[in-house]
């Protein structure tokens, strides 16, 4: 849905340019480039080992089957910059708040915790590239290309993707409209669907640019992503209940990705396909972000 083409070479243009300048610099500079990858590495290690020994203490999580014998590994190495990290801390409660006003038990069949755990899988996702995990030393700059097409979209109006939820400014005014596609002749449902803290007015703006421009501002806050992630992902249930698909944490993450939910949409898509692999290796880490319990002032447990 948001993942076209151009964005896609957008993205690799930029990131094979900045594998260009990693390239002279390990070369002026191996041996620490080496210490850098070593160290991203080890910290990717540690929150993969504690939700090991998190899932261990969980008879079940979401996504998390029963099987006899040693459970099967993730697809990747899962990678959760330390930044990002700290800042999916501070976001636990908006994204439980989100999951509480967003979920629908009766079309997702999912409770608010689980709805919870998918917000947070799918924003450590995002945050981490296919490019980045194949060249390591570009982990570092992916902050910077995120930055980098925010900015063009300020400037230009453009339609390139915005983090930390990755969405596009057209589908996140499909959202604040209330629309969601459906496959033809219908093409188009609306629902009642509401972005919590939005200041937008859409009707103020007298052309394209200026309002994409204002909404990647909006989508770019964390809070305000995370509102409207969740909000994209509700538009994916009623997408769901439309098509009469069970709901799943795939079936949701297809339609973050790619616009589509039926399984047999997903088995032909091969973008859709690498999302769900990449994105099963968040698992573990999303399901313990929310399972932990929240941090008090050591005042107030005192008293």
């Amino acid at each position: 849905m948001r993942q076209g083409r151009s964005s896609v070479r957008y993205r690799g243009l930029v990131l094979l340019g900045l594998t260009a300048l990693v390239a002279v610099i390990c070369l002026v500079a191996p041996y620490g480039w080496h210490a850098s990858a070593a160290g991203q590495a080890a910290s990717a290690r540690a929150p993969a080992a504690s939700a090991a020994l998190h899932a261990k203490s969980r008879p079940r999580m979401l996504g998390q089957r029963l099987a006899l014998g040693q459970p099967p590994g993730p697809a990747i190495e899962p990678y959760v910059r330390p930044e990002f990290a700290a800042q999916m801390r501070e976001l636990r409660p908006t994204i439980l708040a989100a999951a509480q006003r967003h979920n629908r038990p009766r079309l997702s069949g999912m409770s608010d915790h689980d709805f919870a755990v998918v917000i947070a899988l799918l924003l450590y996702n995002e945050n981490f590239g296919s490019l980045e995990e194949q060249v390591t030393p570009l982990r570092a700059f992916t902050p910077f290309y995120q930055d980098l097409q925010l900015r063009a979209n300020e400037m230009s109006g453009g339609n390139l993707s915005v983090w930390p939820a990755n969405l596009r400014p057209s589908v996140a005014l499909e959202i604040l409209r209330q629309q969601i596609p459906v496959p033809a002749p219908t093409s188009v449902i609306t629902e009642p669907i509401r972005v919590t803290g939005s200041r937008l007015n859409i009707a103020a703006y007298s052309s394209r640019n200026d309002l994409y421009a204002a909404i990647s501002q909006e989508i770019a806050d964390p809070r305000m992503a995370v509102e409207y992630l969740a909000a994209n992902l509700e538009r994916g249930l009623y997408r769901a209940h439309f098509e009469g698909i069970p709901v799943t944490w795939r079936a949701l993450a297809a339609w973050h990705n790619q616009g589509i939910i039926a399984p047999e949409d997903i088995r032909a898509n091969p973008t859709a396909r690498d999302y769900l692999r990449r994105t099963s290796a968040y698992l573990a880490i999303a399901n313990m972000l929310i399972d932990s319990p929240p941090q008090y002032p050591r005042w107030w447990i005192t008293q």
